[in-house]
């Protein structure tokens, strides 16, 4: 055995009373140990239900059916739901609006920025908030932050409203669900500045109603029956009131949120893709004609004339064998792929019919395209020969700006969302960060570089103008600055000697160079100069 002295902490315990849990360190290992893996592993087990949708079918739409939708829509649920059957319909159809959607989720930044309140002065403080900071992250995490905004403002784009929830489970791992209108409603109500959202139990259980798949031996793959599905996938009130019969369900409003699109103040949004149903219609009508012309200019109709003659004087003869012989001659001398026919003395002519109606006028099609395109807030694809490139460009920033306010409702609910986070972790809320979600809009970042620079040399600007106007946030770069002033980085990182950092003190051959040919040399240099 080893002889080398060995020093041991003794520490005395107090008698322990009853309510006094007594852990050995082997059980506290353990319990920290699956404390862990349920972190790392549970949000695996929130499970999410896709709904049933109900089709269109047939059904056609008319002028006279926009002019009722038109009709205040954002009072009318029924209104909003049917708007959005239509407007998916014809994003899978028409090619321009169904690439403006496509544009739209293509150019979604996913990049956020979190800002906090600075705390360097206050060492207990800046600890809490390095806890909530920790927090924070793996909350966005669990939710998927990236997916949420990748997917919740395209839609809300293209149906108007976007209704979502935060549920946590058991264990403490988050998810967004995001629920469709019609299971969704928007009470009459507001609490705290906020819409109040109800779920309809009876229309959940119907578009619930689906094939339950199960294995061989007749187990459920998911739930076994709707109530299971319910509990597992929908929040606490809504399992509440399905189980107690109520027709509704009162979500919580510091947990639920609802973005929306030309609301006008009412309760729900109206998708911008209406507003190009009547020229997407007009357009699919022109395409309709085209091809009906197509079909009758490629049909061949010769027309073969005989001399009225063949009828007798009075013309009282009817002319069938002469007739029947012109055709048959005709018919068999077409057969042949060089075609050569010697019409009988009464053929008269033998003519092509083509029909005469001509395809749409493109300037009419240019028009209603350049109308939707418009109303979808792009005017690149205008017919103008004379429209330039930064003409493009900029009507591409205005669809980017309408996507930029869905953003902005996206961060006042996620802000919220932060703090009912932290008070769940007993972190008082004036540690919450606020967001901003890295504008879609394609900005001229050398416009910008260059009014940061006239504003801060030759203005003299503050930092916090400056800042601003380059996406930095101020109080973040203030207290990242202070942190490498006291870790010295400065010192750390300090430039390497090379001919760009280093400027010497003397200039020219050194004076006390000995060799006398390159003294000659210069002093024969500096007389001829």
């Amino acid at each position: 055995m080893s002889n080398e002295n060995e020093n041991f902490k003794v520490v005395i315990a107090s008698k322990a009373d009853e309510d006094t849990i007594v852990l050995t360190s082997q059980e506290q290992s353990q319990q920290w140990l699956e404390q862990a893996f349920s972190k790392f592993n549970n949000n695996y087990h929130q499970y999410s239900s896709y709904l049933t949708e109900s089709s269109l079918g047939r059904t056609p739409i008319s002028n006279d059916t926009i002019d009722d939708l038109a009709d205040n829509p954002q009072g009318n649920l029924e209104k909003v739901k049917k708007i959005n059957a239509y407007a998916r319909y014809f994003i899978n159809k028409d090619d321009l609006i169904g690439k403006v959607y496509e544009t739209i989720e293509s150019n979604i930044n996913t990049d956020i920025k979190l800002s906090y309140r600075d705390f360097s002065g206050n060492r207990n403080k800046q600890k809490q908030l390095e806890k909530a900071k920790g927090i924070i992250n793996d909350f966005n995490k669990q939710i998927n932050i990236r997916s949420l905004l990748r997917k919740s403002i395209p839609l809300a784009y293209s149906e108007g409203n976007y209704p979502m929830y935060l549920r946590k489970n058991n264990e403490g791992s988050y998810v967004v669900d995001h629920h469709p209108l019609g299971v969704v409603e928007v009470s009459d109500y507001e609490i705290d500045g906020e819409p109040c959202l109800l779920m309809n139990i009876n229309e959940l259980k119907g578009r619930l109603q689906k094939i339950n798949k199960k294995t061989k031996k007749g187990k459920s793959l998911f739930f076994n029956d709707t109530a299971e599905e319910i509990k597992n996938t929908y929040p606490p009130e809504v399992y509440e009131a399905y189980t107690s019969k109520e027709p509704y369900a009162k979500l919580d409003v510091k947990h639920s949120g609802i973005l929306r699109v030309n609301n006008m103040g009412r309760k729900y949004g109206v998708t911008p893709i209406f507003r190009t149903f009547e020229s997407s219609m007009m357009l699919n009508t022109f395409e309709k004609t085209d091809r009906v012309n197509a079909k009758a200019k490629g049909k061949k109709i010769i027309f073969q004339k005989l001399h009225k003659e063949i009828l007798g004087a009075d013309f009282s003869k009817q002319g069938f064998e002469q007739m029947a012989y012109a055709h048959d001659s005709l018919m068999r001398a077409w057969r042949n792929e060089t075609v050569m026919y010697t019409g009988a003395p009464y053929v008269e002519d033998i003519k092509y019919i083509e029909p005469k109606v001509e395809n749409i006028n493109i300037n009419n099609v240019n028009y209603y395209r350049s109308k939707i395109m418009t109303a979808l807030g792009i005017g690149f694809l205008n017919q103008d020969s004379k429209q330039t490139f930064t003409v493009a460009n900029i009507s591409i920033r205005e669809l980017m700006k309408t996507i930029n306010k869905i953003s902005e409702q996206l961060e006042d609910i996620l802000e919220k969302w932060y703090k009912v986070v932290l008070q769940e972790n007993n972190i008082p809320i004036e540690f919450y960060p606020t967001i901003k979600v890295i504008d879609s809009e394609q900005l001229e970042s050398e416009i910008k570089f260059k009014l940061a620079e006239i504003l801060f040399s030759k203005m003299n600007a503050s930092y916090s103008t400056v800042f601003s106007i380059l996406g930095v946030d101020l109080e973040d770069e203030k207290q990242k600055r202070a942190q490498e002033n006291n870790e010295g980085l400065d010192e750390v990182f300090t430039p390497r000697l090379t001919s760009y950092t280093n400027s010497g003190n003397s200039q020219g051959r050194p004076v006390d160079n000995n060799n006398p040919d390159k003294q000659l040399q210069d002093q024969d240099r500096r007389g001829s100069e």
